[in-house]
């Protein structure tokens, strides 16, 4: 939904960005066919490309952090996902920062079940617009 300047109120009516379902890596959550679409994080990589990490379920439904690229380079896409998920061992609500070393760290919360929940750091390597955990 498009916002007013200071943030504090609606300017405009929402914009569906993506489905999950539209991801390839994604299943539904339950046996009724719902999909998730979970804490986006947006990402300008070094080549200039919009990212958006996302979380979402995959396989035997375990939270996984996918990955999606702007097509146009703005937050209204179109957007493309990845084929597989960035991340798919029972995590996910992932970002990224650069850590005083240089390196680029993808915090995210793993496992994905109450009270077990523990932040995990991984160390990810940008070339080209491409993400890869290390």
């Amino acid at each position: 939904m498009p916002l007013t300047p200071d943030l504090r109120a609606p300017a405009g009516e929402p914009v569906v960005l993506f489905r999950a379902s539209e991801a390839p890596w994604v299943v539904p959550v339950n046996d009724e066919g719902g999909y998730v679409t979970d804490g986006p994080y947006l990402h300008r990589a070094a080549n200039g490309e919009l990212l958006m990490l996302w979380a979402s379920y995959s396989g035997e439904r375990r939270y996984s952090e996918g990955l999606a690229r702007s097509e146009s380079g703005s937050v209204m896409g179109p957007w493309r996902h990845d084929p597989e998920p960035l991340f798919a061992d029972d995590g996910g609500h992932g970002m990224l920062f650069c850590a005083f070393d240089g390196r680029l760290i993808m915090p995210l919360h793993q496992p994905n079940r109450s009270p077990a929940e523990r932040a995990r750091f991984l160390d990810v390597r940008e070339e080209d617009g491409r993400l890869q955990v290390q």
